[in-house]
This record gives C-alpha cells, structure tokens and sequence, in this order.
C-alpha cells in the first residue's frame, strides 16, 4: 500500500487490520501496520485514526457495549466531557454510532478523540480520532473520507 495514495487500491493490494479493510489512505497521512493511519507536519502532535475490533460476548445490541465503553473512560480520564452516542450510517454495518470525548492530558493539552462504532453481527470495529482540539476542524474532513474507504470484510 502506498503510504500516502488518494486512490482506492484494488482489493488484492488493500491493507488490513482483522476485519478492516483499508484500500487507500488520506493524502498527507501515513500508514502503520497493525494500527491505522498517522498524520504529521510542522510543530503539531501527530493526529492518529486508530482501528481496532472487539467483540459482542453478550445480547445483539450496541448500545450496552458504547455504555460500557462510557464507563471506562470515565474512570481513565480526568473530568472528560462526552458527547453522544449518536447514530451513523455506514454501509455494510447492523448498527453504528457516534461518540466524541474531550480531555486532558498531564501536559494540559486538550485531546478530543471521535469514535466510529460500527457492528457486524456479533463484531464491533472501533475507529478511532485522536488529534489535539486545535487540529480537529483540519483532520475531522480527512477522517470522514477514510470512514467512506474502509470496508468490513464478511465474516469468515
């Protein structure tokens, strides 16, 4: 895969984590295996799209999953402001919701990270944006463009 490409892949030469499957990456943005995609440049914290899977161990719902997931952050992180979820349209998921969540580090630089939670039967694939409050409105368009590449492969 090539580190920077703008055009989709043929699916022979896409790149993959688990399910993931990731045909091009954002002009500007770097691939690291078994990750996802990294962007740097000039004097900026790194902005990252890390994707990871779970799975459903019990009901068919997501919602109790995203709950869950609220919970932890809230015991990791200090006084962190959450919004949503909210739900998504992806194609090829059973359901997927929104989740955005604002904290700060020890080094009192502001995090926000947007969640994409997209199910697939009893898989859950978690996207995630991490990037510094003020680079958001730089990367959010870059991280919805490669939300509409990925592609979930049938479960095997």
């Amino acid at each position: 895969m090539s580190p920077s490409s703008q055009q989709p892949a043929i699916q022979a030469s896409a790149a993959r984590i688990g399910r993931w499957i990731i045909p091009a990456v954002p002009f500007g943005w770097t691939w690291i295996p078994d990750f996802g995609i990294q962007k740097t440049g000039g004097n900026t914290v790194p902005s990252n799209i890390y994707l990871k899977e779970d799975e459903l161990l019990s009901g068919d719902q997501l919602n109790p999953y995203i709950q869950a997931q609220i919970v932890l952050m809230k015991r990791t992180f200090l006084n962190p402001t959450i919004a949503g979820p909210a739900p998504l349209q992806l194609s090829g998921a059973d359901e997927a919701e929104l989740l955005m969540l604002k904290h700060q580090p020890m080094n009192q630089v502001t995090v926000i990270q947007v969640q994409h939670y997209i199910k697939s039967g009893k898989w859950i694939g978690i996207a995630t944006l991490t990037t510094t409050e003020p680079e958001l409105l730089k990367v959010r368009p870059d991280f919805e463009q490669f939300m509409k590449l990925v592609q979930i492969s049938p479960a095997g």
